[in-house]
């Protein structure tokens, strides 16, 4: 008995064991195995102001993971269309089956048209209504006739009980309200511009402290890790440019120079210093890893100076 109870123990601690390393490999697969997306767009030469229609730009981001086990892709034109696979199987959108279609068309002819029965019982009732209005409207211009007499006579009799020291207390109450405004708004103006200075003055020093400044080192270094990750690792780009101005041209140049190098082989720019025109042709490649998307906001969610600056900038807020 003893021999067949510790059998079937070890049965269900070596499942559980099997079980725990298979979501164990998963949760590594999640985290390690990069997601990789390829971006293609078009942009056909059109000149600002003149022929420029966002709905001619095309372009397409497809994605997959792990062997195209889990694949996507979104693609905008005339009608935008995204959609999810898994093992080549449709998951997103799911297609409706015929039979619910016919349903629904079903549904809709069965319907019963209360339209029509209800504009024939309105003919009928028109006709009532009509004299019946007619004989009401007699009877409120007679009683309006009464009540509009009534009206004028109390109307004379309060206008003869008003006095003078009622006329005197209004002016007065309106000429101590006209003094006492502007101290009230003199005193709310300088009780705000108080609370601004404070302000100022708290993140001023939060922002030379010493703690604000090893929080922003970190967070700007992890931002840094995330881009350089996110950017795409393969570039094969062209843009043909023109703003119409000939100095903005030459900025937009100087910045091109300037970042060449990371451009090289990977975005040909060519200007144009006459026209406002623009004609795109994008392919871009990379890879998001989630492991390091985690690690970075791990990493900058638990930091003590991190957290200390959040509390800081709350307090400032509430005040």
């Amino acid at each position: 008995m003893l021999a067949v109870i510790l059998s079937v123990l070890k049965i269900v601690g070596i499942t559980i064991l099997v079980i725990l390393a298979v979501l164990l490999f998963l949760i590594l697969l999640l985290l390690f195995v990069p997601i990789r997306y390829k971006i293609d767009g078009d942009v056909p030469t059109m000149r600002f102001g003149e022929d420029f229609d966002s709905d001619r730009i095309e372009f397409a981001i497809r994605f997959h993971w792990l062997l195209h086990i889990l694949s996507g892709k979104y693609i905008h034109h005339k009608d935008d269309t995204f959609v999810i696979r898994t093992f080549g199987i449709k998951v997103f959108p799911r297609k409706e089956k015929p039979e619910k279609k016919k349903n629904k068309d079903r549904k809709k002819d069965e319907e019963p048209n209360f339209e029509a029965s209800e504009a024939k019982i309105e003919d009928k009732d028109d006709l009532s209504f009509e004299i019946k209005e007619k004989k009401e409207d007699k009877k409120r211009s007679e009683e309006e006739n009464d009540t509009s007499v009534a009206e004028i006579s109390y109307s004379e009799v309060v206008d003869e009980e008003k006095t003078i020291f009622d006329i005197v207390e209004h002016v007065i109450s309106f000429i101590i309200k006209l003094i006492k405004t502007p101290q009230n708004v003199f005193r709310k103006i300088k009780y705000t511009i108080s609370r601004v200075c404070g302000k100022i003055n708290m993140i001023k020093s939060t922002l030379e402290s010493e703690v604000f400044k090893r929080a922003y080192s970190l967070v700007k270094g992890k931002l840094i890790r995330l881009l350089k990750m996110i950017m795409p690792d393969k570039s094969n780009s062209r843009l043909y440019l023109g703003v119409g101005d000939p100095a903005w041209e030459a900025d937009i140049m100087a910045v091109y120079g300037m970042m060449y190098s990371f451009f090289q082989n990977k975005l040909v720019f060519v200007p144009d210093f006459n026209e406002k025109i623009i004609e795109a042709d994008i392919h871009l490649k990379g890879h998001i890893t989630l492991f390091t998307v985690l690690y970075c906001v791990c990493v900058c969610y638990f930091n003590k100076d991190v957290k200390k600056v959040i509390a800081r900038f709350k307090k400032i807020s509430e005040r």
